[in-house]
């Protein structure tokens, strides 16, 4: 839970410096419409059991591979292996 803590004031720091909470919003939206669009499409037409499956399938995986907090996860983890000397 302490990492996830360091990963917030982190992504806080980068938000506030880069993006601005306009545009993080913007991408947080975008995310959550992302998920329920299988959801309205079978409202409005029958759609096959796979379409929907298929979608959440790939938009997940769309939202790990642009995951801050894995990215993030993995830079830390390179660098502590980085700055630790071989013990032979």
């Amino acid at each position: 839970m302490r990492d996830f803590g360091e990963y917030l004031r982190a992504y806080w720091a980068y938000v506030l410096t880069n993006l601005g909470w306009g545009k993080a919003l913007r991408f947080a939206l975008v995310w959550l419409a992302g998920m329920f669009i299988p959801l309205g499409a079978k409202t409005l037409v029958q759609l096959p059991e796979w379409v929907p499956i298929t979608w959440m399938v790939g938009w997940a995986i769309l939202g790990y591979i642009f995951a801050p907090y894995g990215m993030w996860k993995h830079h830390r983890a390179q660098n502590a292996n980085l700055s630790q000397p071989d013990r032979k």
